[in-house]
């Protein structure tokens, strides 16, 4: 048996250096290390690899987002040189035929809104797969063994074990439910010169701490997890924090709650569907990122799961005539500019085209308000070598443009894109 009492840290975690991993790999072989490592896991039980993030990391990234100018995140379509790849090939409105233009940005500024959310994420489950913190902590030993397959390939080139293989790992061995990159949301303010934003589905904060950060002075948003909504206090509060406001006030009744300080922010604890429509006016830009269906599992077991939209439409036409599609038609009537991020959910094996159905539903309604799509860049997983006939060839695969569909609807005929420059634009 392998004794990994030598390389345990101060949370039971077994961790090593580039020597000691191939020192182990070599003496047992990958299958056994890989074994009893999963059997050590599940009987020790130590804390989840959560990655750390101090407060100062999350102030000092705050900071610079506030400062980053996200004009060099925007291209117009003109301007990309590479091939621009979606999920899916077939979609009747696609970024080739409907592209107007590309909005990238690093993972850079993620600590932003991870530092509060970080924990809650890593307990959401998705259809068909554990949450990575259940998987942790309540899985079987062959449970673990199957997350744990990429720390001997892939991932760990520099052949090591710490926390971050470890998360690498479960990444591609589980589902965990991705962020919002806030850098994003902050471009896509800029891009509309918001100033009053709406945010149907708060998710993880990132939206919010994109608005934050960016040049916009009220948001209103919503979201039914009593527990992100309670963290979304917190983040106002720290934000407020950070930009001089030593004591902030938030005021909160039951299952809203609102703060009027250096921004104005209100958020509902419910679902989207069920927001006070009528008090929701002159919106500058409707930004959202709605679940993916069933995709995601949010607040799984927990109060307030039947408020979910997964949970309260089980059915996939249930969830787009009751709640996607009335949701994104509200926006797109009281808001200058509409941006939705969806891409079609694909479960059991069943693909629901949802993007194609919004877009034919608002493309000739409400004054032909649908504008076309704006791709959001993000990092395309590895492929199977297999599928390629040389390295050169998978390189230059990976290093095409990977985009997710942002479907854009305004009652304005300005093409964001097509200022001569960005400067321009912003000035």
């Amino acid at each position: 048996m392998i004794d990994f009492t030598p390389y345990l840290n101060d949370d039971r975690l077994p961790v090593m250096n580039t020597d000691q991993f191939n020192y182990i790999t070599e003496k047992y072989g990958k299958e056994k290390f890989r074994e009893e490592l999963s059997e050590y896991i599940s009987q020790a039980r130590p804390p989840f690899p959560f990655k750390k993030i101090s407060k100062q990391d999350m102030i000092t990234n705050f900071l610079d987002l506030k400062s980053f100018d996200t004009s060099k995140n925007i291209k117009s379509k003109s301007n990309i040189e590479k091939t621009v790849f979606e999920k899916y090939d077939d979609y009747k409105y696609s970024f080739d035929e409907y592209g107007l233009g590309l909005i990238e940005g690093a993972n850079t500024y993620n600590t932003v809104s991870n530092y509060f959310m970080q924990e809650l994420r890593l307990n959401c489950s998705s259809y068909g797969f554990r949450a990575p913190v259940d998987v942790w902590q309540n899985g079987n030993a062959k449970d673990i063994w199957r997350c744990f397959g990429p720390i001997w390939r892939g991932i760990n080139t520099n052949n090591t074990l710490d926390e971050k293989v470890y998360m690498s790992a479960f990444r591609l061995g589980t589902y965990i439910a991705t962020q919002f990159k806030p850098v994003v949301a902050k471009a896509i303010y800029d891009l509309t010169n918001a100033n009053k934003v709406l945010d149907t589905s708060c998710g993880w904060g990132d939206r919010l701490a994109g608005f934050y950060t960016s040049n916009a002075k009220e948001y209103i948003g919503c979201d039914p997890n009593p527990n992100t909504f309670a963290m979304y206090m917190k983040q106002v509060d720290e934000y407020e924090r950070i930009l001089g406001n030593n004591n902030p006030i938030i005021k909160e009744d039951r299952n809203v709650f609102t703060i009027n300080a250096s921004k104005k922010v209100t958020i509902y604890r419910c679902g989207a569907e069920d927001l006070p429509w009528d008090d929701i006016n002159d919106i500058d830009c409707s930004f959202t990122s709605p679940p993916y269906f069933s995709t995601e599992e949010y607040n799984k077991g927990g109060e307030h799961e039947e408020d979910q939209s997964w949970h309260k439409f089980n059915e996939y036409d249930k969830w787009r005539d009751n709640f996607f599609l009335p949701v994104s038609e509200q926006c797109i009537k009281k808001s200058k500019h509409t941006l939705i991020n969806i891409m079609d959910p694909k479960i059991k094996g069943k693909r629901y085209r949802t993007g194609d159905e919004i877009c034919d539903k608002y493309s000739s309604k409400y004054d032909n308000r649908f504008k076309g799509q704006i791709g959001m860049r993000i990092m395309q997983r590895p492929k199977s070598d297999k599928l390629f006939k040389d390295e050169q060839e998978k390189k230059e695969f990976m290093n095409n443009i990977f985009i997710e569909n942002i479907w854009y609807f305004s009652n304005e005929n300005t093409d964001l894109f097509k200022k001569s420059t960005l400067d321009e634009f912003f000035a």
